[in-house]
């Protein structure tokens, strides 16, 4: 009748979603609050994770350019 909601399993919970047919598929590995299909965009709960490379590349630039600073200014 309903699939299974956070079932314990080797790794974690383990989701299923009801397909067309009514039978009970695993959600993707990455949810962790459930789903309303295979795919990882499909997950309910949290919005999938955001890159980091921006803000990684923008500490870097300021680093580097108050490094540049301090050196030009001793030179």
């Amino acid at each position: 009748e309903r699939c299974p909601d956070g079932v314990l399993g080797e790794r974690g919970p383990i989701y299923k979603f009801p397909d067309g047919s009514r039978e009970c598929r695993p959600c993707h590995e990455n949810c962790t609050r459930g789903c309303l299909g295979p795919l990882l965009r499909d997950c309910l709960g949290d919005a999938l994770p955001v890159s980091r490379k921006a803000p990684t590349l923008i500490a870097v630039m300021v680093v580097g350019g108050l490094f540049l600073s301090c050196s030009i200014v001793l030179l």
